[in-house]
């Protein structure tokens, strides 16, 4: 099998039994296992950062969310791991001049942008196709309330829907120096996590998980006003979407994250807020399975209002009333 870079040409590189046998090799058990460490220090780091300097309050997930979230995590991680591996063989064009800072950052950059123009398209696609969107990415989205577990539990063929961006770049465009693609798809991780963690900022991916159809994106909320969700109008501030002032509302009120201003209201964190006018709360009622259907406002009492207004033909519809989302009296 001969493989090629547009940019450099013609070179041999391993054949499929090649690679199929390289999967039963001790330099693929470091490599996942380097894989693994990685994303378990880096979800360890955030989730304490998230609880000791945020505040943020993860008491509110249901044991069978976490569950779920763990097992996806194993099916969809390791994939990636395995799809990594291999396209690291197949790639036949590979630099490997870490001292050549020019070039490593110009594959950084350019890998960064082809991905995050291959994640919208497909993310986007994904919401607007009910089969893919059932088949492909709903397990994902049956956590509306994110945590840091939330970033990469999906379904193995997600992963590999995913994981062929990162061809894209080297294959096709000659960014091909392999540290700076290794630095994408370890910063990609570290995004993921960091935009389910319900830290400064990062609540604009968890409007997504509240609103199915807005902030597609990947580093959306990082490029500011040239984003794609923001140049092809399916961005949203959480301020703007009511039923994240349901499922996230400490959050909401304690976080100003805007294009125009960056600020967190310190005195608010972990403290009590309203709920409405006249019932205190203490954290976010829990999400049963029946919430996580509801792709819009979570104050609709009606399948007819669900219908009417998500307007995402890849979110589930609704097929009974739903229950609202309030916060817990204070005892």
């Amino acid at each position: 099998m001969v493989n090629r870079s547009l940019l450099y040409g013609d070179n041999d590189a391993a054949t499929l039994k090649d690679i199929a046998q390289s999967l039963f090799t001790v330099e693929f058990a470091l490599f996942a296992t380097a894989y693994w460490f990685f994303y378990l220090v880096v979800a360890a780091a955030v989730s304490a950062i998230a609880v000791i300097k945020f505040k943020v309050d993860y008491t509110n997930l249901e044991i069978s969310q976490l569950r779920r979230e763990i097992f996806l995590t194993l099916e969809g991680y390791t994939t990636n791991a395995v799809c990594y591996f291999i396209i690291i063989q197949f790639i036949s064009s590979w630099r490997y001049e870490f001292t050549d800072v020019k070039d490593v950052a110009i594959s950084y950059i350019g890998n960064s942008l082809v991905f995050c123009v291959w994640f919208y398209f497909s993310h986007r696609l994904w919401h607007s196709n009910r089969f893919l969107y059932r088949y492909v990415h709903s397990h994902h989205h049956e956590s509306v309330i994110v945590c840091p577990l939330t970033s990469l539990s999906n379904a193995w063929i997600e992963s590999v829907w995913v994981s062929t961006g990162y061809v894209i770049g080297p294959y096709f465009f000659g960014f091909s120096n392999i540290w700076g693609w290794y630095m994408v798809t370890l910063s990609i991780i570290f995004e993921a996590i960091i935009g389910h963690s319900r830290i400064p900022y990062s609540l604009e991916h968890a409007t997504h998980h509240a609103v199915y159809n807005k902030n597609m994106g990947f580093f959306s909320y990082r490029m500011g006003r040239i984003s794609i969700d923001k140049l092809l109008n399916t961005w949203s501030y959480k301020s703007e979407v009511p039923r994240m002032r349901k499922l996230y509302r400490r959050e909401v009120m304690s976080y100003v994250w805007n294009d125009n201003e960056h600020k967190v209201n310190w005195d608010m964190l972990g403290k009590d807020v309203d709920c409405d006018e006249n019932i205190k709360c203490d954290k976010p009622a829990l999400v049963s399975d029946s919430d996580e259907r509801d792709s819009s406002d979570s104050s609709l009492s009606s399948c007819s209002d669900c219908n009417g207004l998500a307007q995402n033909k890849g979110a589930p519809s609704c097929q009974e009333p739903m229950e609202k989302i309030i916060c817990n009296p204070r005892q």
